[in-house]
């Protein structure tokens, strides 16, 4: 019997725990003479060799398991980071397609304005001087009942060409060379005029801050304020207090004074509430002390730089 063959008759029994008259059999001649210590240390020799191939080649598969899961891994990461680019380049199509639209309609905005202001007004007032000269003539010829409904209609008149003001100044947004600063504070001054409405207006600006560059944050600040306004005119109580907070990187308008409850937000215009979101601001209402809540606005603000180097991104 050769070696190969020795260990494999001899390994079973060695393995099960054989007695040694069964395992001395299955010696071959030439070991059987030999001193039985040596015979069991090449017993035991050969059976550890055995467990050190066993665990080796377990060790080995297990290698290769990890090799495998970590090369999965691997890929389910640049998956993932290509999902996530993706995702970004998607925003930034959003954000501009946003950014277009909004300039669009307020360009459609201010020309209904000006439209409003320049047709409508004027013919509201031609007619209110023509009521005024009719009215005059009924005071002169003595007719008290006529004048009394010349004096109802040009009463009404008024209302209507002061509507005819909110409108368009609700409409009307600011230029590209306007400051942010100055466009709220003639729309709160307008405001103010039209339903007598006090208010305080307060501006920190960071020298760093770069709203300046980013129009669409400054024409989303302003149309906030004017819907804001908008809806609290017919409940305004005290005094309004608006705070416009540049930062660094974000252009925030806070509101108080509008007595406005936490689900008022969803009053304001669904566009424009989409249109904050899809640039990644954030619009609420926050509980204050007494009943009148806050209205708080946060738009992170973008360096034309910024937005050249993403279009040239997506387009490539």
């Amino acid at each position: 019997m050769n070696k190969p063959n020795f260990l494999l008759v001899t390994l079973p029994f060695v393995a099960s725990g054989a007695s040694a008259s069964d395992a001395y059999f299955m010696v071959p001649m030439l070991l059987r003479s030999a001193a039985p210590e040596l015979l069991a240390c090449v017993l035991v020799t050969l059976a550890a060799l055995v467990l050190a191939c066993l665990s080796l080649r377990r060790s080995m598969g297990l290698e290769e398991r990890a090799q495998a899961l970590h090369g999965q891994l691997a890929a389910e990461r640049e998956s993932r980071a290509q999902s996530e680019q993706a995702l970004a380049d998607n925003h930034d199509v959003v954000y501009r397609l946003v950014r277009q639209n909004e300039d669009v309609r307020d360009s459609e905005r201010t020309r209904i304005a000006r439209e409003l202001q320049s047709e409508l007004g004027r013919r509201l007032l031609t007619l209110r001087t023509d009521l005024t000269t009719l009215h005059d003539s009924a005071t002169s010829a003595e007719a008290p009942a006529l004048a009394s409904r010349l004096a109802s209609a040009m009463t009404h008149l008024d209302g209507a060409l002061g509507a005819v003001r909110a409108v368009a100044s609700g409409l009307r947004g600011f230029g590209p060379g306007d400051g942010l600063r100055h466009a709220l504070e003639r729309c709160l001054a307008e405001h103010a005029h039209l339903y007598g409405m006090p208010y305080r207006f307060e501006a920190g600006m960071d020298p760093s801050s770069r709203a300046s560059q980013d129009r669409a944050a400054r024409l989303a600040v302003f149309r906030v304020l004017q819907d804001v306004l908008a809806t609290a005119a017919r409940v305004q109580h005290g005094e309004l207090h608006v705070r416009l907070l540049e930062n660094a990187s974000s252009l925030g308008l806070e509101i108080d004074g509008c007595a406005s409850a936490p689900g008022e937000v969803a009053s304001l215009p669904a566009e424009l509430i989409d249109q904050i979101r899809a640039m990644g601001g954030v619009l609420r209402v926050v509980a204050t002390a007494g009943d009148a809540g806050r209205w708080s606005l946060s738009l992170p603000v973008r360096h034309p730089a910024t937005e050249l180097a993403a279009e040239m991104a997506v387009v490539a």
